[in-house]
Order: C-alpha cells, then sequence, then structure tokens
C-alpha cells in the first residue's frame, strides 16, 4: 500500500510544486499567505469557467424540468410504482440532456483542486524533529540552501516544493513551519488550541463564511425556479445539507484551505449572476397558460376586461318562432304570459274588441 501511495505521490508531484510556485510567486509580489492563496484561487476559477458555465447551464435545465418532473410523481404515485417512476424520471433526463447531479457539481468540482492545494499546504508546512538534517542553513544574512545542518529546536521547518531562494521559503523557515499574516497562523484549523479565547474567532468567522457562501450560491439560483425544490425535493434537501457536510471538512482543515473555499464560492457566484443577467442561461419557464414571459400591454388588459365584462353579461332568451307559441303549439296563444309583462294586455285582446265593435 505504501509503494502504491508512493508512486501515486511521484505521479503528481510536479503538479504541486507548479502550483506551489504560483503560490510563492504572488507572495513574493503581496506577502500574505491568504492573499497569495485568493490570487492563486483566481487562477484556477478562470481555468474552471467553461466547467462552472456548463455546470450553472445544467443546474438551470434540471429546475425548469420541475414542473414535468411533478406530474410524473403525480402520475406514478405510490411505493409500487416507484422503479416505473424512476424509469420515467431517467427518460426525462436524457430527453433534455441534463444531469441529476448538477445541484452538487459545482461544490464538486472544487475537490480536486482542494486536495492538490490541501497537499502543498501540508508540503510547505512540513516539520521535523530536534536532531534531523536540514536541507539548509540559517546564517545572519538567510538562507543558505548550499549547506546542511541539523536541527536544534524542538520542532524545526523543511518546506516542500518552493524553492529554497523564495521569500516563502526564508518566511516559513522562520516561522518553524507556520502561516503567520496578520498575527493569525493559517496553518492552523479552528479546533487547533489556542492560548486565548478570542484567537478562536477568525477561525470560526472562515468556516462560517465558507458554508454561508455555498448556501448563498445555492439559495440564489433556486430563488430563480421555487417550483424545483416542490417538484424535487430529494434533490433540495441534497443541496441543504451537502455545505453542512463540507463544514465539517472545514472544521479540520487549515484556515488557509477556508480561503480558498470563500474565494471559489464567491467567484462561482458572480459568475452565475452574470449568466443570468445576460440571458446566457434562461430564467425559470412561464407559467402554464401565459403567452410568453412579456407581460401585456395595457390595451390588452383593457381589451381583456371588457372582453371578460361581455362574457358575464347574460344572453337574452331566443323567443318563440313566429306564428308558435312559447309551448310548441301553432294554434292556441300561449296560456303563461312572461313575467316580463305581467299586469299587460295581451295585443290580441285589442284586435277581438275592434272585431266585435265592426
Amino acid at each position: 500500500m505504501s509503494s502504491l501511495t508512493h508512486a501515486v505521490g511521484g505521479i503528481f508531484q510536479p503538479i504541486l510544486k507548479f502550483i506551489a510556485q504560483i503560490m510563492a510567486f504572488f507572495y513574493a509580489i503581496i506577502p500574505s499567505y491568504p492573499l497569495s492563496v485568493a490570487l492563486l484561487t483566481i487562477v484556477v476559477m478562470a481555468a474552471l469557467t467553461p466547467l462552472t458555465v456548463k455546470s450553472t447551464k445544467n443546474m438551470a435545465a434540471m429546475q425548469a424540468l420541475g414542473p414535468e418532473m411533478k406530474k410524473l410523481q403525480q402520475k406514478y404515485k405510490g411505493p409500487e410504482n416507484r422503479t416505473l417512476l424512476n424509469e420515467e424520471m431517467m427518460k426525462l433526463y436524457k430527453e433534455h440532456k441534463v444531469n441529476p447531479a448538477s445541484g452538487c457539481l459545482p461544490m464538486l468540482l472544487q475537490m480536486p483542486f482542494f486536495f492538490m492545494l490541501y497537499s502543498v499546504i501540508r508540503g510547505i508546512t512540513n516539520t521535523v524533529a530536534k536532531g534531523a538534517t536540514l536541507p539548509y542553513t540559517v546564517t545572519s544574512s538567510g538562507i543558505d540552501s548550499s549547506h546542511t545542518s541539523v536541527c536544534k529546536a524542538a520542532v524545526c521547518a523543511d518546506p516542500r516544493y518552493i524553492s529554497s531562494t523564495s521569500s516563502m521559503f526564508h518566511d516559513i523557515v522562520l516561522a518553524q513551519g507556520k502561516l503567520i499574516s496578520g498575527g493569525i497562523d493559517f496553518a492552523a484549523k479552528l479546533l487547533t488550541h489556542q492560548s486565548q479565547p478570542w484567537m478562536y474567532i477568525p477561525y470560526a468567522v472562515l468556516v462560517i463564511g465558507a458554508v454561508g457562501l455555498q448556501y448563498l450560491q445555492m439559495s440564489r439560483l433556486n430563488a430563480r425556479n421555487p417550483q424545483a425544490n416542490q417538484a424535487n425535493p430529494q434533490a433540495a434537501m441534497l443541496q441543504k445539507y451537502m455545505p453542512l457536510i463540507f463544514g465539517f471538512i472545514y472544521l479540520n482543515v487549515a484556515a488557509i484551505l477556508n480561503v480558498y473555499f470563500i474565494v471559489s464560492s464567491a467567484i462561482r457566484i458572480g459568475t452565475q449572476e452574470v449568466l443570468f443577467r445576460r440571458g446566457i442561461v434562461p430564467g425559470p419557464p412561464a407559467p402554464a397558460g401565459a403567452e410568453g414571459s412579456k407581460p401585456r400591454s395595457a390595451a390588452a388588459n383593457k381589451d381583456a376586461g371588457v372582453e371578460t365584462k361581455e362574457r358575464a353579461l347574460p344572453k337574452p332568451k331566443a323567443g318563440p318562432a313566429k306564428g308558435q307559441s312559447g309551448t310548441g303549439s301553432t294554434n292556441k296563444p300561449s296560456q303563461e304570459p312572461d313575467s316580463g309583462d305581467a299586469g299587460k294586455k295581451h295585443p290580441r285582446s285589442k284586435d277581438k274588441k275592434e272585431r266585435k265593435a265592426r
């Protein structure tokens, strides 16, 4: 097992060294560990932009299928139809070319680089115990990497992946393997013992910020189509608890890694908003029966109101045909006049009186 781990580590060594060198380059410009990681994250997210756009489109398409999914759930109710429901769901996904796991894809995309950055942070903060041989010598003028020395302190730094001539290497050696910026050791984590209670606050802020931004990213997407959560409660539940699962990771990693999660989530939120505002990713579908997504004009609303009033008026009843009474007889007049003519004489009675007078 150890030989396999060593072989896999050997394959990724060039990538880890490349990432560490980029971080050391930014640190030489701005001597701050969180800022160097933030700039490194921007570079990585820029390279992952096509995947981010594709993932956002996939999530929006998945949400647009919410009403159709709800219809299938209503049609195939009960545990006896669960297999058939799953088959119809998969057909729907395949027809519209969407991935049902798209809701968690943005967070899962962070994991490969997270593991590499995690290995880099462990490498540059590597320490050895007293008596171990160091590949450098600390002199009054700086770090001399041409001579070896022996660690005389309880713990000595032995950074990996970065050049011994870099300023980052020099500062990590002097700090005995710590990443000190602004009085905070970004190589430590929230659960690391601190001498003062208030020293836990910066680490807690980083963890809360990382979890909160992931919730914000999902809520901004779900707010565009709330019907999706009603139609697919399983996916909504997974999206709800996924940041909490990641939160457990945030508690147990170096604070500098939480900086990566915060910056990457913020960039994804910004990218998502740009895609929606520019129409690159379509919004939620129009309600059933609506004529497109554009509102009707005032004239159209006025006409619709007139039409509604006209339909509300009762239609006049058709009277009997000429020569026919209301009862269908052709000879006898109707014996029951309409209620509207109550109290009035029938026009034929006047004709009869005129005939008698003659």
